[in-house]
């Protein structure tokens, strides 16, 4: 159900969920002074309670309300990348956020979102909660449709069109002495070089599926399509199976082909990924051969993470 701005302003401050539109991914979005809320999101999505939410804020100033420190650089960061796809871990006074947001760990992911629309709801709420509005493993929503597509057209979704970047903030945590990409994102690691004077070293994923995440997309599994993806870097002339591929290369004539779009574009492969993968599923495709002959820098390493998540058993 499409509901306005100020519709998605009373239901928050009454309590209730709404999904709402970012540059990013559509969340599901709770007001932090509503934990029964924050938990319903939980429920609705499936999502593991030790599986920690981000924090969107409307303004840089809003951060001294929940900071218990901020790590060297914060404000350089925050400066040259908010609004925008990054979130910041740092640690926070408590009892400022609720611990279901948190999953009780010291720390909370914050990111301003450059969508006018939830920026405006958000200057009218004060802090949401907003992990991505699609049932928990399954592809990122990029459109309103997509959100009904997982909860149903009674839903109420504020319609922002289109997300612009396509796959989730890069979230980057202070690690002792520098600042650690603990999930790939929107923004590439180089994209620090500026600001930092170093390129963030990325985590490595654990595949122990114990292991307590710290941020979001730190499941091994994750942005997965019913669809088995088989990942490789050479598309044979035999293959008889659909692709996902690049619409500016060559593949089997007999294969119907799902186009993240040019080869050289990573930007328009990022915006197409997800809506991609959902459209396997819509046109009941039980498995794809993905084309992963790309560069291994900049924001393919995102696109190949993703696929690699979405591909996992």
């Amino acid at each position: 159900m499409k509901i306005s701005v100020e519709d998605a302003i009373s239901l928050l401050k009454g309590g209730l969920i709404v999904a709402l539109p970012t540059e990013t991914v559509y969340g599901l979005a709770a007001s932090i002074l509503f934990p029964k809320a924050i938990s319903k999101i939980f429920d609705l999505k499936g999502r593991p309670q030790d599986n920690p939410l981000i924090v969107h804020i409307g303004s840089t100033d809003d951060i001294s309300l929940y900071a218990k420190t901020l790590p060297p650089s914060f404000n350089a960061l925050a400066e040259a990348f908010w609004p925008g796809p990054l979130t910041l871990v740092i640690p926070v006074k408590e009892d400022s956020i609720p611990a279901i947001a948190r999953a009780g760990l010291p720390t909370a992911g914050f990111r301003i979102p450059d969508q006018d629309q939830t920026r405006e709801v958000l200057n009218a709420t004060g802090p949401l909660v907003m992990p991505s509005a699609n049932i928990s493993g399954k592809p990122s929503a990029t459109s309103a449709q997509h959100v009904e597509e997982d909860f149903g057209t009674g839903f109420s979704v504020l319609d922002g069109g289109e997300c612009d970047k396509g796959v989730e903030s890069t979230i980057l945590c202070w690690d002792n002495s520098q600042w650690t990409v603990v999930r790939l994102g929107a923004l590439a690691p180089d994209a620090f070089m500026t600001v930092l004077g170093y390129v963030p070293k990325i985590q490595e994923l654990s595949k122990d599926k114990t292991a307590r995440p710290l941020c979001p997309g730190q499941l091994y599994r994750h942005y997965s399509p019913k669809a088995k993806l088989i990942l490789t870097e050479k598309i044979e002339a035999d293959c008889n199976m659909a692709i996902v591929g690049f619409a500016d290369k060559n593949y089997p004539k007999k294969c119907r082909l799902f186009s993240l779009g040019n080869s050289h574009n990573p930007e328009e492969a990022a915006h197409s990924l997800y809506a991609i993968l959902r459209s396997l599923d819509m046109e009941n495709i039980a498995c794809a051969c993905v084309d992963m002959n790309f560069p291994n820098e900049g924001l393919w390493l995102t696109l190949r993470e993703r696929l690699q998540k979405a591909a996992a058993d």
